[in-house]
């Protein structure tokens, strides 16, 4: 029961900062302010740095966990370099095969994403 209620917390707060994210981003490259774009990316990726450190201190725990759907989810949608970093500073999910594929190609898809938008 317990763990029904995080997990829907989890969510939640996830689709919420997802939004706010995506807002920024979209607000500030609509209106030309570069700042709330940065806002935006800052959110995005401290939110998925902040996912791999939380899940990294509750995985000795054995309770409620991170989904790792949702960590790939948040470093697809705009959170790869903040995944990256959590993910080679903690040392959390660097055995896994789906993770050292999929976050770097992630965040190398969103820096160039970002090369091509400014140029």
């Amino acid at each position: 029961m317990i763990f029904h209620k995080q997990l829907a917390q989890h969510r939640r707060n996830r689709n919420l900062l997802l939004c706010a994210g995506w807002a920024l981003l979209l607000a500030g490259s609509v209106l030309s302010v570069i700042w709330v774009a940065v806002a935006g990316g800052l959110l995005l990726n401290g939110y998925a740095w902040n996912l791999m450190r939380v899940d990294k201190h509750l995985a000795p725990r054995r309770g409620f966990r991170i989904p790792e759907a949702s960590l790939l989810l948040v470093a697809f949608l705009g959170g790869g370099i903040g995944a990256l970093a959590g993910m080679l500073g903690y040392h959390h999910k660097t055995k896994h095969t789906r993770f050292l594929i999929l976050v770097p190609l992630f965040c190398m898809l969103q820096v160039v994403l970002l090369i091509w938008l400014k140029g």
